[in-house]
């Protein structure tokens, strides 16, 4: 019997772009399981609907944010409740706007060929900003909103070196203050979307534990590229590999939010050998997906493998 592979697809619009996606990874990779993990009202992703396009659901009370811990508590709620379910040697998370740009199967054999336990996109550039301070959150609005943003105009008057308030990103504020003391492991950054076999699963679980660990994290500038990455790299039992879980093109130097792919796009997705491709939005996306389908398809019907 085979390795096993459960693929996580973290979800928060176009419930029938996400079933596609579904429905085309069971295509690629028939004995896979698909979890859809929400946080959106009832109605968005409903049981029935998932089981047709051969997923299942979780509807979660977790609603992440962009650039804060609730994304790296998705993430581990999410593995968490597929190792629960089915226990699979591998787990793939990506985006429910992920679309499949190369045959599963052959891709998965790779992967248990790898000899590694993680596969993950590493960003070797200079992020100490990002732990060096404390970063909090600013909420939207309410009171808690308002006396941060006290604070911070008064941390900027006693002559701080560097704003206490910064814009994150969109409507993003975030307060931060100089910090105080080494992390607990040494910090590494990169990609979210990531391959982790069963003990690699394991050593997130653990680490999401550890109130140390997640007090910091919880505190450095978008945990959600970072947690991962340095944990694993950190654990001596485990073998990281550098290589991209989801392929993804950034307008200009912004490389705060992908955009959204187009059938120009296929060449560099596909070349990246990435199993996925993000983002990819019905209407404007439908070429892209419409063209690495059929390569794929066509890779599939060559294949001796088949």
């Amino acid at each position: 019997m085979g390795a096993t592979f459960a693929y996580v697809l973290l979800c928060h619009v176009d419930a029938e772009a996400v079933l596609a996606t579904a429905r085309r990874v069971r295509e690629l990779s028939p004995s896979a399981h698909v979890l859809l993990r929400h946080a959106q009202r009832p109605g968005f992703l409903e049981a029935p609907a998932a089981r047709a396009a051969g997923a299942e659901v979780l509807a979660s009370r977790l609603r992440p944010h962009w650039g804060h811990w609730s994304l790296v508590a998705a993430q581990l709620e999410a593995l968490a409740e597929a190792r629960h379910r089915w226990d699979p040697d591998w787990t793939v998370v990506v985006s429910g706007q992920d679309h499949p740009v190369r045959d599963l199967s052959a891709w998965e054999r790779e992967v248990v060929a790898s000899g590694a336990d993680a596969l993950l996109r590493p960003d070797e550039r200079d992020y100490d900003e990002r732990w060096r301070r404390c970063w909090h959150r600013v909420p939207g609005q309410g009171a808690a909103a308002t006396a941060l943003l006290r604070a911070a105009a008064r941390l900027e008057r006693l002559g701080g070196r560097e704003p206490a308030l910064h814009r994150a990103g969109g409507r993003t504020w975030m307060l931060s203050h100089p910090r105080h003391g080494a992390p607990p492991l040494p910090y590494r950054k990169g990609s979210f979307w990531a391959t982790l076999s069963r003990e690699a699963v394991a050593a997130l679980l653990a680490a999401g534990q550890d109130r140390a660990l997640r007090g910091f994290f919880a505190s450095t500038l978008l945990p959600d590229e970072s947690f991962a990455h340095s944990v694993l790299h950190a654990a001596p039992h485990l073998r990281v590999a550098p290589a991209p879980t989801s392929y993804t093109a950034f307008v200009g130097g912004d490389l705060a939010h992908p955009r959204t792919l187009e059938v120009g796009d296929v060449p560099a997705a596909r070349a990246s050998g990435a199993p996925f491709a993000r983002k990819v939005v019905r209407g404007p996306g439908d070429a892209f997906a419409r063209a690495v389908d059929d390569l794929v398809d066509a890779e599939r019907s060559a294949s001796p493998e088949r």
